[in-house]
């Protein structure tokens, strides 16, 4: 390589090298912040411990209830044979755990007319789920006084909801049995005095 004593002359020459490389330069500094993101996604956010979900209502009852209050959350009424959601909110913890509980208290039609004020409480169980990222806590009030809560981002008639149970006013005699046979019920909380 033959130097130059041009002192303008490697300037020059390094100006011509940068030129070329820049453009590698260049794509490098465009790069970046697309491998940066990608790198990021790679490691998953972790779980919350909590998730704020709405409050839902599924009745197989022959009359109505209302209030509906879970974990002091008002869930709304329904009326028999029905369910409604969409009411705002309760935390519960994103990981299922057996034994996990928690408070319904509620009213059914004939307690209403019957003037009767007091609500029936129950630590209700709540049932398995897989975690999700935007769903509800649904109260299932089954003949007998059996109360469950199940936790889901699907909704009643879904494949594979309430263990395959179908939607109130389509179930069977049969249908619920089996339900409350796989999941044995809890007793009922006397009213605070």
């Amino acid at each position: 390589m033959r130097m130059s004593t041009n002192p303008r002359s490697g300037l020059f020459m390094l100006a011509d090298r940068l030129r070329s490389g820049g453009r590698l330069i260049l794509g490098l500094f465009l790069l970046a912040p697309l491998l940066a993101a990608t790198c990021a996604r790679a490691h998953a956010e972790p779980i919350p411990e909590t998730l704020g979900v709405r409050l839902g209502i599924i009745n197989y009852l022959s009359e109505g209830v209302a209030p509906v209050y879970i974990n002091q959350g008002w869930a709304a009424g329904v009326r028999g044979h029905a369910y409604t959601s969409g009411t705002c909110c309760v935390s519960i913890p994103t990981q299922w755990k057996p034994g996990m509980t928690m408070r319904v208290e509620w009213r059914t039609d004939t307690m209403f007319e019957r003037g009767e004020k007091q609500m029936i409480s129950r630590d209700a169980p709540i049932l398995p789920f897989e975690p999700f990222h935007d769903g509800y806590i649904w109260a299932v009030f089954l003949p007998g006084g059996e109360v469950y809560l199940q936790p889901s981002a699907a909704r009643p008639g879904a494949e594979g909801f309430l263990q395959g149970l179908p939607p109130p006013g389509q179930e069977t005699a049969a249908d619920l049995r089996r339900f409350v046979e796989k999941n044995p019920p809890q007793p009922a909380v006397a009213p605070p005095r």
